[in-house]
Formats: structure tokens, C-alpha cells, sequence
């Protein structure tokens, strides 16, 4: 067993079956320090449905980016995507392992740019090497669960996912 902990989520790989494991992580520190600045501030700065959605949004993140893979994955099936089993309601989701990606981040991010033809934008998801993992030969994207990932992967996936060369491209 492996364990990875990202800003979001954890995963937990079991290599012997072949899938990763991955549980949001509830980060209730960062609504206190939210709620403490909040009233620091005076309620006159901030309504209270905006303090509220973005306290759910802190809260939750890793719980949204579960249920995106999983209903993404479920709704496109693209091909550069590392495919998402089962979804308990973004509380923890089971996804096909693969091996590590072992190409430099330049190399990586000189392809994504060239094949997206510079509109790959989200540079947290596509410049780290670890939210990617070869299967059969072929790159695979493990972590999709921001909107933005999603988007490139909507536009170009399938592009990424054929015309993707695994060797240094420079």
C-alpha cells in the first residue's frame, strides 16, 4: 500500500488490487481561521450567503472534486482519463491504478501546451507529474476533479490521449 496526500484528498493505492482510494479531507481549521477573519472584518464587509458559500466551499472541496471525477469519468469516458469506478457521494472514490509517470514536468507540460494549442491554462493539474500515470503504454490523467481540468480534458482529451508521445519530445 501507498499513501498520498494532496491539498484536497488522500489516496490511499492498494497496488495488489490494482486501484486507488481517495478521501476528501474536510479542512474545518481553515473555516475556523475563515470565520475568525470574517468577524475581525466587520459583518458590513461580508454578506452572509457569500461567508456561507465560500465556508461550503472550503469545507468541501475535497468532497466536490470526488463527486466531479466520478460523474466526469461516467459522462465522457475519455480516453486520457484514469478511469473512476465508484463514487460514495465524493466521501471516497475507487479508481484504476497505473504505473508512475517517470517524464521531467517540462516534458510533460511542453506536450500539454503544444497538443492544447496553448489553451491548457490549469498549470496546478497539468504541470504535476504526480496527477499523471501510465496504463497500456499511454499517459493517464489521475486527477480531474477541478472544473478546469475537466474543461481542457472535454476540449482536447481525446487528442492528449492519441497524440501523446511517451519518450522526451525535445
Amino acid at each position: 500500500m501507498k499513501f498520498k496526500k494532496g491539498q484536497d484528498r488522500v489516496v490511499v493505492v492498494v497496488v495488489s488490487l490494482g486501484i486507488a482510494i481517495k478521501f476528501p479531507i474536510i479542512h474545518v481549521w481553515n473555516v475556523v481561521r475563515l470565520l475568525y477573519r470574517y468577524m475581525g472584518m466587520g459583518s458590513k464587509q461580508k454578506y452572509h450567503w457569500e461567508l456561507f458559500d465560500e465556508i461550503v466551499g472550503v469545507l468541501f472541496r475535497g468532497l466536490t472534486a470526488n463527486w466531479g471525477e466520478f460523474l466526469f469519468y461516467w459522462q465522457t469516458g475519455n480516453a486520457f482519463l484514469q478511469p473512476t469506478y465508484l463514487s460514495l457521494f465524493g466521501l471516497m472514490n475507487i479508481q484504476r491504478a497505473g504505473e508512475p509517470c517517470l517524464l521531467k514536468c517540462e516534458d510533460l507540460w511542453f506536450q500539454f501546451d503544444e497538443l492544447t494549442e496553448g489553451k491548457v491554462g490549469d498549470l496546478h493539474h497539468f504541470t504535476n507529474i504526480e496527477n499523471f500515470c501510465v496504463y497500456k503504454g499511454g499517459l493517464r490523467m489521475l486527477d480531474y476533479g477541478s472544473p478546469a481540468s475537466r474543461r481542457v480534458v472535454a476540449q482536447y482529451g481525446t487528442k492528449i490521449a492519441k497524440d501523446f508521445k511517451m519518450g522526451k519530445k525535445r
